[in-house]
């Protein structure tokens, strides 16, 4: 089993886990003695032996440092419009499972999600930030994905720069062509998507239209299925 843990890690010594850890223990019925895999996001994993385990405290000993996965040669950035629900959840946990490099959340003329509050955007953000966790414990990632604090689509064109494509199914291009850079980012729109001027915003920072095929996608859907074409062209996918 492997656990994330925000902390440094050395062969040696012995640590006291994090309560989110300690959960999972106690649910897997784990007992001390047990070997774990803990990551803290360095690109390697540590060998542990569960030294400990109590209701509130539990230690591990760590005993070897292995090279983690090898990220993808392709730095994909997501750039994603808010949805409502699970479906935001469930496309950043693939997104991960993708091996995409950061996720950039946005919002946009048709987005579903405000976040105008203080406290409900931070806990929005840990929420998230627990589910990019997760499913780098699940499919074997030991460098998490960044995750950028929501910006609206005009703030993220005007403070990042970098060749990309914005998905819109009216577009000419179908990917015939390779991406020109080993970093590139995905621009996905809301489910209504993205309006005329914020293409034409887009078009104005170099993105090029990306098209998928003849059918129109969720907003949950498409990115993942770029992010899969993306990956099995030029990343390590397939």
């Amino acid at each position: 089993m492997r656990f994330y843990l925000q902390q440094s890690l050395h062969v040696g010594s012995t640590i006291d886990l994090s309560d989110e850890v300690i959960r999972h223990l106690q649910v897997l019925r784990l007992q001390p003695g047990a070997q774990i895999t803990l990551f803290n996001g360095d690109g390697c994993d540590y060998r542990a032996e569960l030294h400990s385990l109590e209701k509130r405290r539990a230690q591990a000993r760590v005993s070897e440092r292995l090279a983690g996965l090898a990220e993808s040669p392709l730095r994909l950035h997501l750039a994603l419009v808010m949805s409502k629900g699970d479906r935001l959840d469930w496309a950043l946990q693939k997104a991960t499972e993708l091996g995409v490099h950061a996720i950039h959340l946005l919002s946009s003329e048709r987005c579903e999600v405000r976040l105008r509050e203080e406290d409900r955007r931070e806990r929005k953000l840990q929420h998230w930030r627990q589910i990019l966790i997760s499913a780098c414990e699940q499919c074997g990632r030991s460098v998490l994905p960044a995750l950028s604090a929501p910006l609206s689509l005009a703030e993220h064109l005007r403070t990042h720069s970098r060749p990309g494509y914005i998905l819109d199914p009216r577009a000419d291009d179908a990917l015939a062509a390779p991406p020109e850079h080993a970093e590139i980012e995905l621009l996905v729109g809301p489910e209504g998507g993205f309006s005329a001027a914020e293409l034409r915003l887009a078009e104005e920072h170099a993105y090029r239209g990306l098209r998928l095929g003849p059918r129109i996608l969720r907003t949950e859907t498409a990115p993942l299925v770029a992010l899969s074409i993306l990956q099995h062209r030029y990343g390590d996918l397939g």
